[in-house]
């Protein structure tokens, strides 16, 4: 009874060592700062549309490291818009298309992979790849259906460690859409695009933020 007593010990003891090490891997964050996103449109220099929007970005984060030097990270969030700053050009002449409504907010979302460069003893760099998307609706229109534009984020964090635990961040996201759920969204691209328009759908964020070792 002894016997099956200390090995019953054993384990559970070699199980929580097993399990601090694996929590130590685990990290959660916020991250608070400024996200737009620009649609274009370029047929030549005469033709062309642009079109951008941001506001107040807030996401929460996290991170499941793999080793030392990888690691996967999760992110969800939000981002307000305002008003669209957008022109149009046809034939030489601009004109501004603006709206005068704040467009509605958009939910952002990341999934990817990051490489983890130790820059110092307290100074460590992230770069990171994966999918980005955010969703909602492009207008304040009745008819407007909500869509989820998705494509490659790339993204570059900066952590200052305060100490074991907590660290501060400061990065920048950049997205390049080329999915889109809303079929009329999605069948005006392909149109324009068959027409040797050339379309361009990004985002880009820049944050800064806090992150907490479990």
């Amino acid at each position: 009874m002894k016997k099956v007593f200390a090995i019953v010990l054993i384990a559970c003891f070699a199980f929580g060592v097993a399990f601090a090490a694996k929590s130590a891997d685990l990290k959660v964050g916020a991250q608070l700062g400024y996200g737009m996103h620009i649609i274009t449109a370029k047929y030549d220099s005469d033709n062309h549309l642009k079109a951008t929007n941001g506001g107040f970005y807030a996401a929460g984060t996290f991170e499941f490291g793999l080793s030392d030097a990888l690691a996967l990270k999760a992110e969800a969030g939000i981002n307000t818009m305002s008003k669209a700053k957008s022109s149009c050009t046809l034939v030489g002449v601009t004109i501004d298309t603006s709206s005068d409504k704040a467009a509605p907010i958009q939910f952002s979302a990341y999934v990817g992979a990051e490489y983890l460069l130790e820059l110092s003893k307290d100074i460590d760099l992230a770069l990171g790849a994966g999918w980005d998307m955010m969703i909602g609706k492009e207008s304040t229109a009745d008819d407007a259906k909500t869509n989820a534009a998705m494509g490659l984020g790339l993204e570059a964090v900066g952590a200052y460690k305060v100490n074991k635990n907590i660290a501060i961040t400061l990065g920048a996201k950049f997205g390049w859409h080329f999915i889109n759920t809303d079929d009329d969204l999605a069948d005006a691209y392909s149109t324009a695009s068959a027409n040797d328009w050339k379309i361009g759908h990004t985002s880009l964020k820049f944050f800064a933020g806090l992150t907490y070792a479990l």
